[in-house]
Order: structure tokens, then sequence, then C-alpha cells
């Protein structure tokens, strides 16, 4: 048992070692002659990690001070490294940052065994550890308190990477704070022109995109809508959010002409925004995007969450990762691109073009503004829905169960 917790230190400092000489000669994405064997020495470091914390179950001797730290390390990068991992500019720096952590704790532990040690060992020895004999009362209690700690600590630090992984691909144009969701509108002016982009997320409260839209009244104003049309029908159904958004308490985003037809005359005698669908059809899509709309579709109309997403990976995994490049490339960079054209040709007739798409679109539409000479002027927040509401509907769904 000594010897296996004994290469679950060297196997750490290794691993952290190669790492981060890993991190300091890459350049960019690139994998380097050493990436492979990083991947190697990282799988069975985790394996590794996972014994010694069994050994720590049974065997009392094992000190916890020391293989503890490193099991919640690498249990912490495992689920996203939160919140290390969004606040560094770039996810080498982050890389390079964990590498470091890791290799001082390795160097941490290390020592510490050292100054503790009475024969001057620099790994874990029978001699320097306390006689105590593996005992059943010890084991159910290190089961026990394992079972109440680790799963809502690890749920949480996994929910938290999670939002946070969302922040970043949406480079803040989806936000989330101690109370709710938000939605991010930031303007963009060039001389007398202005582009207004806000990142949408599909659902929310309906009161909330009331009160968005009444934000965007005002003289020579065109707001570009997206939602893809299928006038061949290859979608069938579609994406329709309204199962998911009743199971949360939330409502599906409505249409900006339904607002509008829905809002009294003004008296202030400012207009509201003349609006556009500026997205593309079905039928510009490769038959591997709609398969995995089609899927997309079944996911979010199914009652059954888990068999849902069982049936929706297996028809990815039967179409290929080319398929999910495919489809990635049809719903993001394709349609931004369509969009980028009806910005450009609308600025010739508004002053502001509003742009209310989902989130994920509008990192490379800001980059693409940015490059025509546009500069950032205001961002704001504008609440989605809070978390009270998403978490009384799931709490009345349990007990109407």
């Amino acid at each position: 048992m000594i010897g296996f917790a004994n290469l679950f230190l060297i196997g750490f400092a290794l691993d952290g070692a190669i790492s981060l000489l890993d991190d300091l000669v890459r350049v960019g994405s690139d994998p380097t002659p050493i990436s492979a064997l990083r991947v190697g020495v990282a799988l069975a470091v985790l394996c590794a990690a996972l014994g010694s914390f069994c050994l720590l179950a049974f065997d009392p001797r094992m000190p916890k001070r020391i293989l503890l730290p490193l099991i919640a390390f690498l249990a912490w990068c495992a689920l996203g490294a939160y919140p290390l991992s969004t606040g560094l500019d770039s996810a080498q720096t982050g890389g390079l940052a964990l590498s470091a952590i890791q290799l001082g704790l390795a160097l941490g532990a290390l020592g510490w065994i050292r100054m503790r040690s009475t024969t001057h060992h620099w790994l874990l020895h029978a001699s320097d550890l306390p006689s105590k004999q593996p005992r059943i009362g010890y084991t159910l209690r290190f089961a026990v308190a394992t079972a109440v700690i680790a799963p809502p600590l690890l749920a949480g630090i996994a929910g938290l990477s999670l939002l946070a992984q969302i922040e970043r691909e949406t480079a803040g144009f989806m936000t989330f704070d101690l109370t709710g969701i938000n939605a991010t509108a930031r303007e963009y002016h060039r001389e007398d022109q202005r582009i207004d982009l806000i990142g949408m997320a599909h659902i929310g409260d309906d009161d909330a995109y009331r009160a968005l839209f009444e934000s965007f009244a005002g003289q020579s104003t065109l707001l570009l809508e997206e939602g893809v049309s299928d006038e061949q029908g290859l979608i069938g159904e579609g994406l329709f959010y309204e199962m998911l958004a009743g199971r949360i308490g939330l409502d599906v985003q409505p249409s900006f002409d339904a607002l509008l037809a829905a809002m009294p005359a003004s008296d202030t005698g400012v207009p509201m925004p003349d609006i556009r669908n500026a997205d593309v059809d079905a039928r510009v899509f490769s038959e591997d995007t709609i398969a995995v709309l089609g899927a997309a579709a079944r996911l979010y109309q199914s009652d059954r969450l888990a068999p849902a997403l069982k049936q929706f990976q297996a028809t990815l995994d039967a179409l290929g990762p080319d398929a999910t490049q495919t489809a990635f490339r049809d719903l993001i960079d394709n349609r931004n691109a369509h969009l980028l054209a009806e910005i450009r040709t609308s600025l010739d007739d508004y002053q502001r073009i509003i742009v209310p798409w989902g989130a994920l679109h509008l990192p490379g539409i800001e980059d693409a503004i940015l490059e025509w000479g546009f500069e950032q002027t205001a961002s704001r927040q504008h609440r989605i829905t809070a978390y009270q509401t998403i978490l009384a509907a799931l709490l009345s769904r349990d007990a109407a169960r």
C-alpha cells in the first residue's frame, strides 16, 4: 500500500513536470513531441489518484494531509478548474498556471515528507507512519464522510465550471451572477452609425424580453432578427423550446414581430424599429447538419431526459466527428457570414442596427465589426431570469410527482 501511494506521488510530480515543459515549449494550440507522453502520464496519474483515495479509506496509516490535497487538485482540474480557468487571458496561460501549481504541490508534498521523516526519506516510509491497523469502523466513517461531502462539492464545482465555460465561449454576452442569468448588450459606434449586439438564450422570462424590446425604440433603427426558416420542411418541427422552457418555469423567447404587435401605440413620438429576419433557410445546410438538428429537436421535445440524451449521443456517434464540425460550421460560421452581410448592407439605410442573436454567435460578429472600425462605447446587463424562478419550477415538479 505504501508503495502504491509513493508511485502516485512520483507520478503526480512527473505529470506536473512534463505538463509544465509541454506548456513552455508549446506554440499556440499545436501539440509538441511530448504532448502524447503528457496525456498518457496524466491518465495513469488519474487512475493512481482513485486508487490512492481508496487506500485512504482502508488504511488509516496513509497521510491524508499529503495525499488528499493532491487528489482534490486533480479532481478540480478534471471539473474545469473554476475560477482559475476563466480568470486568465487564454487557455494556454491557464494550462501553464495549472501545470506550475501541480509541480509546486508535488514539491511541497515531497518536502513535507522529508521534513517530517525521522530517516530523511523523500517518499513515504513505514517507519515514519503511525502504527495503526485497518478497522471496519474507520472505513465506514470515511465512506459516510465521502458520501456526504463529495457529491455536492463536486457537483458545485462542475456547475460553476460549466457556467464559466459558457461565459468564456460567449465572450461574456451571456453571464451568471449570484441571483440569475443575464444577457449582455454592447453598443458600438463609428461616426454617426451604431450597432447593438445583445446575447440571447431563446428561453427566459416573458416580461424580460418585453422590457428589452421596449429599449429598442429610436429613429432610423433596424432590428435583424434570428430564426432559421424551413421552406422545404427539412428539419420537420424544428427546434422548439416549449418543453424545455416549461420544465424550468420559463417562457420561449417571443418573436419581435409579436412583441411589436402587442405593444400599445406610443405617445412619445419615438418609433419602434423596423424588423427584418437576417437568418438563412435550412436548405443551405448539409445533410449532416440536418441530421444533427433533427436529433437535437427530439432531445428538446422529449419528456424523458436520460434516454433522450443517450439517443442524441448515439446519433452523433453514428454520424462521426466530422458531422459535428460541419454542423457547427453551418449553424455558427455560415450563419454569421450571412448576418454580417445583412448588417453591412443595412448600414447604408439605417443609422442604428440592433442584433439580438444567440450569444454563441456574437463573439465572431463582434470581431468583424471591430475590424470595420466600430468601437465599443457601452455595455449593460439585461436580466433574462432569476434562479429562484427555475428552482421553484423544479421543486413544484418534484412535489407533483
